[in-house]
């Protein structure tokens, strides 16, 4: 971009990726020249206000061609060369492309808000500057100064911070099986904040949506994970709520993330209609087995450490306050039977 004035008024050696460029001097003389290009528009600005737009064309900054401007510097006697100051911004109007990471949590139920898990995504979206004026009072007007990395960057944020007000309110299982309609909804909305600030979303290409927590799980402790992912991708909400419950329930109880393996054993064929438990690859184990390690891994406990216990699960909020009594009504009877 040459700095040299001239009266020539026009944005040379453009990037593919620059967004605006502001030429580099204020002081314009009637009778200049104005190229403006077919993918450019120019806007002319004095003190933040805007005067003048000019669209693709050769364009001579006179009286004619320029009556806002006239109006506006109508004290300047006799016009001909004489100078006056102005703020010259150039605007890109071509398409231009972006990548996106998104990091965030949503509720694995829209009914259990308190059951909330990481996600993520990421994927491209494309473009364009559709109002150059709406988009210079929205987007630079925010920044400190008009820089390619800066906008773009922004403009990113923007999209990203957008995505995941959208995305948080839905919930896992919904974007498990509804991903089609989730991102044809999250397109629109993005469509609709895109333009009021002067863009256009072209198209926003979502890859395979994650969750790293739920997925370590699957790997880690196939007894918790894969009948919780499985019941997740079939929808089956139900289901995967009561084992998130009782797995955190007997994790909580034992005081540490491998407490609940053996107790999980016994809960999780409870939870999907019985059967043998499932310890992920291989074959189920035989009949039996379950409760074998179940009382190797869960050593005998006093009424007083129970309800104790108990009790701590309750204060972490990871049952409700019906289920804490039912669950306290269960021990106590327990108790008193083998009293």
């Amino acid at each position: 971009m040459a700095d040299k004035k001239t009266n020539v008024i026009e944005w040379e050696n453009a990037q593919s990726d620059d967004l605006a460029w502001v030429y580099p001097h204020k002081d314009v003389r009637w009778g200049s020249q104005l190229v403006v290009r077919e993918y450019e528009a120019c806007i002319f600005m004095r003190d933040g206000k805007v005067y003048d737009v000019f669209r693709a064309g050769r364009h001579v900054v006179t009286t004619a061609n320029v009556p806002l401007l006239t109006r506006a510097f109508k004290f300047i006697a006799g016009y001909g060369e004489t100078p006056f100051k102005i703020d010259i911004i150039f605007i890109s109007l071509k398409q231009q492309q972006g990548k996106f990471g998104l990091n965030f949590r949503l509720p694995i139920s829209r009914t259990q808000l308190a059951w909330m898990t990481e996600a993520q995504t990421y994927g491209d979206y494309w473009y364009r500057i559709d109002e150059p004026i709406l988009f210079l009072t929205q987007i630079i007007g925010g920044v400190s100064e008009i820089d390619t990395e800066f906008i773009n960057n922004f403009i990113r944020n923007f999209f990203v911070q957008s995505a995941i007000e959208e995305l948080s309110k839905q919930d896992l299982v919904t974007v498990q099986t509804k991903l089609f309609d989730v991102t044809t909804k999250l397109r629109a909305s993005l469509g609709k904040q895109f333009e009021n600030r002067g863009m256009k979303l072209l198209e926003a290409k979502f890859g395979s949506f994650t969750f790293p927590y739920l997925e370590k799980l699957e790997e880690e402790d196939p007894t918790y994970g894969v009948p919780l992912m499985a019941a997740m991708q079939a929808g089956e909400m139900d289901k995967a709520l009561e084992l998130i419950k009782v797995v955190e329930s007997m994790r909580g109880l034992g005081k540490s993330s491998g407490a609940a393996v053996g107790a999980g054993l016994v809960a999780v064929p409870q939870i999907f209609g019985g059967g043998a438990p499932y310890y992920g690859g291989g074959a189920p184990a035989a009949p039996g087995v379950a409760g074998g390690v179940a009382a190797a891994a869960a050593p005998q406990k006093s009424l007083e450490d129970k309800l104790l216990e108990l009790k701590n699960i309750l204060d972490k909020q990871l049952i409700t306050k019906e289920e804490y009594e039912t669950m306290r009504k269960g021990i106590l009877d327990e108790y008193m039977k083998k009293e």
